[in-house]
């Protein structure tokens, strides 16, 4: 190894030596068309169709005006579409912006687009903005947005595996437009800014249930209870999600009674759920009564504490990610005497990237989670919101960004709730019977 002079002489010659290549880093996309044209071809030929069997994209007519209206170069459009499944979203963005405006940019996890060196060259090349914390992502899609192409983020900020509702919004869609309207104000530019919501729903093209009881076998193998392959798919469900509460249970040390068929589910549910949030109390005072607020203060908390007392931090965190788990079977979605056969499947994909994380097969899975069956993806736009420059920053400018964020959210569930009563016609055929469900 060169010293002292040697190493600078060295050093002179060759340049200067290029930084470890970190996740963290955050860098601009730097989109090629071509290539963004190319994949796009090959998502609506051979990734949607077959490997996520997204047999059909409906999008009707009017719902493609009112997009088309939203986004073109006329406009400066930020769409935030609903986030119910784990990279099938993507490739459902990757298709409705190849429709309306191909060089649409679009954001995702910097785990991801940062993976290593060479996946963030493929990515940034496909126009993909990393979130990395403090890095120059809005910026850049505000700067992206003026252009005219418009810019795509889930504002549920990950995946919910639930199609039927829309989780708490996270503000920055909503921060990137006003920026955007005060530039324009700024620059006496007259273009409209547009907060687009978008959502769809997964409906499968017949009985899925063969499937089903393939995603069962494979949660129940992985987490050592006993095969239910001789019960009927809703039976050897509700006997799942029962073995599971009490195996978390007794691995968390919780002291709630096991939910054995005579005992009410979502009873127990609730119990180890006050039992996991009273135990995380103890260590780390009150949460927020909203879990998903409560989630990124104790995750703060924890790395603090990580250095002080790592084996509990270590429990604790296998704690809150149970109490995440129960609380996502939310009995006001789950509690009912019949569920689609869509909902039990999400159920399992929710329930398989939780639990089995270890492991070749499992990684891969719960990166390319394929469907239990054939499916349609349903896609529908909602008006789009204006959004006009903030003037001050005083309490009222604060309200009125809340109030975007709020009308956002309620467009999204109010365009789902209509969508699920238009496709009941399609899912009623194929619901199954819930033993969860205790009237």
């Amino acid at each position: 190894m060169p010293h002292g002079s040697e190493a600078a002489s060295r050093s002179s010659e060759t340049g200067p030596r290029r930084s470890r290549f970190s996740p963290l880093e955050y860098r601009d996309p730097a989109p090629a068309p071509w290539l963004i044209h190319a994949l796009g071809t090959l998502n609506r030929l051979a990734i949607l169709p077959w490997l996520l069997k997204l047999r059909r994209f409906d999008l009707p007519a009017a719902d493609r005006a009112r997009l088309a209206a939203a986004v073109n170069p006329g406009t400066v459009a930020f769409l935030g579409p609903n986030h119910p499944e784990f990279l099938t979203d993507w490739m459902v963005d990757k298709e409705l912006s190849r429709r309306l405006s191909p060089l649409m940019a679009h954001w995702a996890s910097y785990e991801i687009v940062n993976a290593s060196p060479l996946a963030r060259s493929f990515w940034l090349a496909n126009n993909l903005i990393a979130n990395v914390p403090a890095g120059g992502g809005k910026a850049y899609s505000v700067a992206w947005a003026l252009r005219g192409h418009g810019v795509l983020l889930h504002p549920e900020g990950t995946a919910t595996w639930q199609a039927g509702r829309v989780a708490p919004l996270l503000p920055g869609i909503v921060d990137m437009a006003r920026d955007a309207a005060a530039r324009l104000r700024s620059a006496r530019d007259g273009r409209p800014v547009w907060l687009v919501p978008v959502v769809w729903r997964m409906v499968f093209l017949g009985d899925a249930r063969r499937g089903l009881a393939r995603d069962l076998g494979v949660i129940e193998r992985g987490v050592g209870l006993a095969s239910g392959r001789r019960l009927p798919v809703p039976e050897r469900f509700a006997t799942l999600m029962r073995g599971l509460l009490a195996l978390q249970c007794e691995r968390l040390g919780l002291g709630v009674p096991a939910p054995g068929p005579d005992v009410d589910y979502f009873a127990a549910q609730a119990s180890a759920m006050a039992a996991l949030a009273r135990d995380l109390a103890t260590r780390y005072g009150t949460g927020d009564p909203d879990l998903t607020r409560t989630q990124f203060q104790l995750r703060k908390a924890m790395r603090e504490r990580a250095a002080t007392d790592p084996e509990g931090v270590r429990r604790d965190r296998a704690r809150l990610a149970e109490l995440q788990r129960l609380a996502s079977l939310d009995p006001a979605l789950y509690d009912r005497p019949e569920l689609e056969q869509e909902r039990i499947a999400e159920v399992l994909k929710r329930t398989r990237s939780s639990l089995l994380t270890r492991g070749l097969v499992h990684s891969l899975h719960n990166t390319l989670p394929i469907a239990a069956g054939p499916r349609v993806v349903h896609v529908r736009a909602a008006e789009p919101i204006p959004v006009a420059a903030p003037s001050v920053t005083t309490a009222s400018e604060d309200e009125a960004r809340l109030g975007l964020l709020a009308e956002l959210r309620s467009r999204l569930q109010a365009t789902l709730d209509r969508l699920a009563a238009e496709l009941e016609p399609d899912v009623a055929g194929h619901r199954l019977s819930n033993p969860l469900h205790r009237g």
